[in-house]
Parts: structure tokens; C-alpha cells; sequence
């Protein structure tokens, strides 16, 4: 046998057994039919569940959290002020100050700041440490762009947009359930993150600033859209927004429901809000956790190692698969496997021997995967740029293509699965049926969903595969939210 034989037999086999793998990937129209009928299951059941868990307890299918937010009402665009927003979600901590135009525009200053390590990581870390460094830089920002309405009897409200599970009780109270994304403070679950928050701008002299509204980023992509679009679209089309949705670090989604419907929600409240004239709420969902107990979700031996090694985020089934924090990791994975089974980087002939940064979690980010993604070149030398630049790591042309199906099929399977809330909450609102030649609208922010090459693209294929079929894919507009999470929680504090 040739050099060439050889080496051309071993490059066959990688990209025979790459194909096999990608199968596994692949999601087809049943599937989204199946899935979609699930997840709507899954938002009944928790819309009556009391309590804000989500997946099975004690045996008992508890559904999807759907959370209360308190928000009963959507912006116009007519409204106007001056607002303080906090946002913290993923790896990043914004201050900012809306003005709200009364025009369906705003106008927007903020700082971002990254978490420190030490937060993020350190197994030392507490609530005092966190919220104080979040108070720390609201007096800087204040100090630096308004420092002409530090008064103590000029109070200012902020709305507090916090993108992690909270039981909410009111609009400006809610106790952390669990983190995600990364975060890991142990002794903040089940405290009141407003009052954490609260007690910490007290500390560092900042009273005249109130906390008065708790939101997360997915009501606030839907209040941002409301409030941009108001009602109507032009050109002839009615088109209502729906929902808000997030796929980026993370992902989850928020819609309004019909407060009879939330049977979670005490009696003597929901009769309130009956009696007050309220006919809607926004719920967050929190569907990253959509089928925790793995009954409809395709999976493979990959997601699988995935779930039992990163622990801080046990469960979280459905945002494993699809939001950018885990694309990467799981194409890390699975060359991690090929290596193992001498199929690719044959170089390196112990698991030891591969590059750090190939055989540490989470060092391949969604941003090389877009890269590859989209490389036509005859040699796909973007591809081998990404891997030599991300991971240090030489590659051949067979195991570059074997690469680039892998992540197609992965970012595929993703933005597929993507579409299954989007038609699932269609569907159970009767939104495409409210009007006739109604059309609706979704707000939607994240790195994910914006930036990824396709991947709104793949989302509408999906819509018209599942059970909305082609109509009512063509009837589903995606417009992005800008900012949502500051103008969303300044929107919040508007009504508080």
C-alpha cells in the first residue's frame, strides 16, 4: 500500500464515522411536531404549578417554571422619562440611563463591566461580594454621567433587569431559585436579590437611588419591541408583538397570558388583578430548562457527557443544546472522542499530548464555530486560521471538512430546536388567529440569534417544517430588540 492509499483510506474512515455522528444530530419534522406538543404540555402544567421549579419532583411532573413577572401591561411608545437600568446576565454587569422619548425611541448611556474572575469562579465568593461590586460601579457610573441628580431628596428610580431564575412575588421582589451561565453564589439562592442589591447602593451613599422593578432580559427584549413598534406596522400589515426571547450565553423567552389562566398565582391576587381591570401577565418561561428529564429532547453520548461534567448548571437540558455557551463545547467534545478513537489529530497520541486549550472545557467559542461555519474557500483556510488561532492547533483538509460537517450540524440542531418554543407559544395563544391577516412579531436578542451566520435562517425552516407549517412561518416577523435589557428595565420602572 502507497503513502497515498493510506493516508486517503484513514481520511475515508474519519469522514465515514463523522457522517454517522451527524446523523445523531440531525432533528426532523416529527420531531419538532413531538416537541412542540410537549413544550405546550410542559406550560400548562406549570401555569398551574405553584411554586416556580420546573422538571420532575417527588415524581410528580412540575412543567416548565412560568414565572409571574408582575408586568401586566405593554408599552405604546408614548412614554417618557428618565430611568436607571441594571442588567446583569452571562459574563457582563451593565449600568445605564434611559431617556424614553415619548416617540417609540430612547436614548441610552451605559457602562459594562465585565465579572471579575473572583465572582464568576471563586468558591469563597458571597452576596455582599457580588452586589457590592454591582453597587461599586453604579456609583461610578452615576458619578461620572449624572452626578448633577445625586441628591438625597431627588430619588431615582432603577429597574433591575437580573437574567437568572427568580420566584417573583411582586414587581420589585423576587428570591434567586438557581444560577446559570456560569455564576456560582451559593449563599444569594433563595434571598431577595432587589433587597441585596437595595442594601449594597445604601452602603456605598447612594439612598436616593430606588430599586423598584425586577426583571430579567426576556421581558425585557418584549417590552423594548412593544414599546419601538406600538401597535401596528406599516405597509397594510397588523403585526402584534408576542413574544421576547433570548439565544445567546443563555436562552429563554417570556409572552403575555391571560391571568385567569395562571392558576399559580394565589386566588385573592388573581382576583385582584381581575378586579383592577389587568387581563395579562407576562410569564418567563425559563425553557432552558424545557425537558430536564430528557423524554422528547434528541440527545447524544455527547450532551450527555456534557450535562454530568458541568455541574454548576445540572439539568438545563434544552439550553445545553442550544445556546452559545455549549455549541462550542460540545464540537470540543466530540473531537475529544475522535482523538480518542485515533480518527483525527493522529499526531498527538495521547490525550495528554492534545493542545490545553483543546482539552479544556469551554475554550472554543460559538464565534470560531461562525467562522467555519460559513468557509467556501477550496482548502477552507478560514477554518484552519480559526483552529490554529483558537486552539493552537494544526489540521489537515480531511479533518477540517470532517470539522466543518460537525459544526453544521450542530449550529443546525440548535437553531432547530430554537424554533419549538417560538411555535409552541403560537400555538397555545392562538396568535396567528387573533386577527384576520394578523401577523405577529417577535423581539429577540443575544449573540447567538444576531450574529450567527444562518441562524435565523434555519429557525424558519424549522417553523415551517413543524406543526405552524409554511402560513404560519410566513405570517412569524423577527425583529431585533437593541439594548432590551436597558430599556426594558426602564420601561419596568416607569410603571413601578
Amino acid at each position: 500500500m502507497s503513502f497515498e492509499s493510506f493516508h486517503k483510506a484513514n481520511d475515508d474512515r474519519l469522514l465515514s464515522e463523522v457522517a454517522d455522528i451527524c446523523k445523531q444530530f440531525e432533528v426532523g419534522a416529527d420531531q419538532l411536531r413531538e416537541m412542540t406538543s410537549y413544550f405546550i404540555q410542559q406550560m400548562e402544567i406549570g401555569l398551574r404549578n405553584t411554586n416556580n421549579n420546573e422538571g420532575s419532583i417527588n415524581g410528580n411532573n412540575a412543567g416548565l417554571a412560568m414565572i409571574p413577572s408582575y408586568v401586566t401591561s405593554k408599552p405604546n411608545g408614548s412614554e417618557e422619562g428618565l430611568f436607571m437600568a441594571a442588567v446583569l446576565g452571562g459574563m457582563n454587569f451593565r449600568i445605564c440611563s434611559v431617556t424614553l422619548n415619548g416617540d417609540h425611541t430612547f436614548a441610552i448611556k451605559q457602562a459594562k463591566t465585565r465579572i471579575p474572575d473572583y465572582l464568576m469562579e471563586g468558591a469563597d465568593a458571597t452576596s455582599d461580594d457580588l452586589f457590592g461590586f454591582l453597587a461599586r460601579r453604579t456609583a461610578a457610573f452615576i458619578s461620572k454621567f449624572h452626578s448633577d441628580i445625586m441628591k438625597p431628596d431627588t430619588p431615582l428610580k432603577l429597574g433591575f433587569t437580573f437574567s437568572y431564575p427568580v420566584d417573583q412575588e411582586s414587581l420589585n421582589s423576587g428570591t434567586l431559585i438557581r444560577w446559570t451561565k456560569g455564576l456560582n453564589i451559593p449563599d444569594t439562592v433563595g434571598k431577595d436579590v432587589v433587597q441585596l442589591y437595595q442594601e449594597q447602593l445604601t452602603l456605598v451613599g447612594l439612598n436616593m437611588v430606588n430599586v423598584v422593578a425586577l426583571t430579567n432580559d426576556t421581558i425585557g427584549t418584549f417590552l423594548s419591541l412593544c414599546y419601538a413598534q406600538g401597535g401596528a406596522q406599516g405597509d397594510g400589515e397588523i403585526s402584534e408583538p408576542v413574544i421576547g426571547c433570548i439565544f445567546g450565553t443563555g436562552t429563554n423567552g417570556c409572552y403575555m397570558e391571560r391571568i385567569e389562566n395562571i392558576k399559580k398565582l394565589p386566588d385573592y391576587v388573581r382576583e385582584r388583578l381581575i378586579h383592577e381591570g389587568k387581563t395579562e401577565m407576562c410569564i418567563n418561561l425559563e425553557w432552558g430548562s424545557f425537558d430536564n428529564d430528557n423524554k422528547v429532547l434528541p440527545t447524544t453520548k455527547y450532551d450527555i457527557d456534557i450535562d454530568e461534567k458541568f455541574a454548576v448548571n445540572h439539568g438545563q437540558l434544552f439550553e445545553k443544546r442550544v445556546s452559545g455557551m455549549f455549541l462550542g463545547e460540545i464540537l470540543r467534545n466530540v473531537l475529544v472522542d475522535l482523538h480518542a478513537r485515533r480518527l483525527i489529530l493522529t499526531q498527538f497520541r495521547k490525550f495528554e499530548q492534545l493542545p490545553h486549550r483543546l482539552k479544556t472545557p469551554f475554550q472554543l467559542s460559538s464565534e470560531v464555530l461562525a467562522r467555519i461555519e460559513i468557509d467556501d474557500s477550496s482548502t477552507l483556510r478560514e477554518t484552519e486560521l480559526s483552529f490554529l488561532q483558537s486552539l493552537r492547533l494544526p489540521t489537515t483538509l480531511a479533518e477540517r471538512r470532517a470539522i466543518q460537517s460537525l459544526v453544521r450540524v450542530i449550529s443546525r440542531r440548535s437553531a432547530y430546536l430554537a424554533s419549538v418554543p417560538i411555535a409552541a407559544i403560537l400555538i397555545k395563544t392562538g396568535a396567528l388567529n387573533r386577527r384576520y391577516h394578523g401577523e405577529v412579531t417577535i423581539g429577540y436578542d443575544g449573540s447567538i440569534i444576531e450574529l450567527y451566520p444562518g441562524y435565523k435562517s434555519m429557525m424558519r425552516q424549522a417553523l415551517a417544517m413543524g406543526p405552524l407549517g409554511d402560513e404560519g412561518e410566513r405570517k412569524t416577523h423577527f425583529v431585533h430588540s437593541k439594548d432590551s435589557g436597558s430599556a426594558g428595565g426602564a420601561l419596568c420602572a416607569l410603571v413601578a
